[in-house]
């Protein structure tokens, strides 16, 4: 029984010394942790024995040097004497403040965005240079800003119909010209005359324009002097159409094949059969009298005098009758020139159809009808195929041939001198109508255009400080002229709240590149983007190398890594101290629960050495 209660008190010893031992070395291990801290106090400690600030410099009214935090809100902030500066970012847009960006975007033109700024305004002299320009020194006795368009409307709506009347721009530049007006002097001369009087109508002596209205003005009275069309010369006459001999030989021909023919043979006889030799003349179709009664030729072997017949005989006359009938159609009678062969020989026939009998062999004929029968044949057509007339007709023809070769020749030397005439009208008149006409459109433009891009009457004042601070800035953020402007921000980016009076930021922002410095500053050829800045131009900078910043010793935080390192040293020395007073109690408890364990065991080992010796 008791050495059960041995053996327990010793395991009960074993455990706490095992429980020692671990705490023990969690403390170790807890006092070189402490070791660590130290370390890392100390190094924070000789960083900010190290560590800087940027100091802004700036000077006040009086000229007295100030010192401030070097931050985005005080160094881009306007006063009286101050270096002007801008922050970039790594795509080149300048950080702006929101109110900056709402006064540029809310502006269209550098004058809204100065008015933001409270910039007072004067009097514009390039207004009166303008209206000097359109007017003339005395431009005050004809402009109102009221009715900047009086005296152009006045002048247009008095002139425009007229111009109207005579000129047509069809927009492609070649005007054309009312040929009613340009044609009669008369018509042209009075129109000039309206015109005139319609722009002299407008003013009175009193009043003496010059510039550019003036130039207009002038322009539409500028008319230049009539100058009269040449009249084209007469057409050529035509020369007449000689006969053909060949039809003289066609006649010739016909009046030998009805001599030696068989129908004149029997009308020598008496025999009325000189009826089918005129027929064949007329050739198929109707026919009508002087008189105006008709009948019809056919060809048939009977006929009536309703009907009278061709070629029964087989009467071809060699295939040239057709030749025949053209020649009859248009030759004269000897006797009777008004009338043609062919109109003689219709009305013969009628005369004589009391002859015809109704054989188809003919009767007799009156000596009387074949008298005019004979008279067709050797007076009429001979006379048709005499070849005399036909050479006095061309001898006519040739008379009047070189007459109209002479005429010819002078009509010729007439168009020569119409066309040089022509031209010369053209290239005068019309040339002096249509340089009349651009030079009114012109000069009518240009004094609208004047008009319409009057400077404004009050500018924002140069004089005042903050003029050109704002006017560089406007241009910076994107304006391209006074008045335009970039329409995105491409040129500029808001900085948040945040970050504008956060010297800190700035200063981890320029030393690792975020952000960049600009400076304005002052250069002899001026800013080449943007004229209106003057001698002014925004150039990129070093921050180091800025005038007005310095870098100096943060005591502050010195001081305050000063107060931690000493806090923090406090507490690791405390901690230390604690963990070496519980090794010591550990260390004396050890000792004891040991030598409560030696003699535990030293009594457990006898009893068991007894025990064996009883039993051996």
């Amino acid at each position: 029984m008791g050495l059960s209660a041995s053996q327990a008190r010793l395991l009960s010893i074993t455990a706490r010394l095992t429980q020692n031992e671990a705490r023990s070395q969690l403390i170790t291990n807890a006092k070189l942790r402490l070791a660590d801290k130290t370390s890392e106090v100390s190094l924070d400690y000789l960083e900010a024995l190290n560590s800087t600030q940027f100091i802004y410099t700036n000077y006040d009214k009086s000229g007295t040097k100030e010192h401030y935090a070097f931050n985005f809100g005080t160094v881009t902030r306007f006063s009286d004497i101050k270096n002007q500066y801008g922050f970039v970012d790594s795509v080149g847009r300048l950080l702006v403040l929101e109110s900056d960006a709402g006064n540029y975007e809310k502006s269209a033109t550098l004058a809204d965005f100065l008015s933001c700024y409270d910039i007072g305004e004067t009097n514009n002299p390039e207004r009166d240079m303008a209206l000097d320009e359109i007017y003339g020194e005395e431009f005050g006795e004809w402009y109102d800003d009221d009715n900047p368009h009086d005296w152009l409307d006045k002048v247009h709506g008095s002139t425009n119909d007229l111009i109207n009347d005579m000129v047509t721009n069809s927009g492609t530049g070649t005007p054309t010209f009312n040929e009613t007006l340009i044609n009669d002097e008369a018509a042209y001369n009075k129109w000039k005359e309206d015109l005139i009087n319609s722009v002299d109508a407008i003013e009175n002596e009193d009043n003496k324009s010059e510039g550019l209205y003036n130039t207009w003005r002038d322009a539409i009275k500028d008319v230049p002097e009539f100058i009269e069309k040449p009249v084209a010369p007469g057409t050529p006459p035509t020369p007449p159409t000689p006969p053909n001999p060949d039809d003289f030989k066609v006649m010739e021909d016909f009046v030998q094949y009805v001599v030696d023919g068989q129908c004149y043979g029997l009308a020598e006889s008496g025999n009325n059969c000189y009826m089918h030799v005129l027929s064949d003349l007329l050739g198929p179709g109707q026919h009508t009298t002087s008189s105006g009664q008709t009948f019809e030729v056919i060809q048939s072997s009977s006929w009536d005098w309703n009907t009278c017949h061709v070629g029964s005989s087989g009467h071809t006359y060699g295939g040239q009758i057709d030749a025949v009938r053209d020649i009859i159609n248009t030759t004269p009678c000897q006797d009777d020139p008004s009338k043609t062969i062919y109109q003689k020989i219709v009305d013969f026939l009628w005369d004589t159809h009391g002859d015809y009998d109704g054989s188809a062999t003919g009767g007799a004929a009156t000596q009387e009808n074949l008298d005019k029968f004979f008279e067709i044949i050797h007076v009429d057509l001979a006379a048709a195929k005499d070849t005399t007339a036909w050479d006095e007709a061309m001898d006519k023809y040739n008379e009047e041939y070189q007459d109209y070769l002479e005429r010819l020749d002078e009509y010729n030397k007439e168009m020569d001198e119409y066309n040089e005439a022509l031209d010369y009208w053209e290239k005068v008149f019309l040339g002096e109508l249509e340089a009349w006409n651009n030079s009114i459109q012109s000069s009518r433009e240009k004094y609208q255009e004047a008009i319409d891009n009057l400077p404004p009457a009050t500018i924002p004042d140069e004089e005042d400080p903050k003029y050109q601070w704002y006017t560089n800035l406007w241009f910076r953020m994107g304006g391209i002229a006074d008045n335009k402007k970039e329409p995105h921000q491409n040129n500029y980016k808001i900085l948040e709240d945040y970050y504008v009076y956060n010297e800190d930021w700035l200063k981890f922002a320029l030393e690792h590149g975020i952000v960049t410095m600009e400076q304005v500053q002052y250069q002899e050829e001026g800013e080449t983007i943007a004229e209106e800045m003057n001698q002014y131009a925004w150039v990129a900078i070093q921050y180091n190398n800025c005038v007005d910043m310095y870098e100096e010793s943060d005591d502050l935080e010195i001081s305050m890594a000063h107060a931690a390192y000493q806090d923090k040293t406090k507490e690791i020395q405390g901690l230390d101290k604690e963990y070496d007073s519980d090794l010591k109690k550990l260390d004396v408890e050890h000792n004891a629960l040991q030598t409560e364990y030696d003699s535990l065991k030293s009594v457990i080992e006898k009893n068991v050495e007894r025990s064996f010796k009883a039993f051996s």
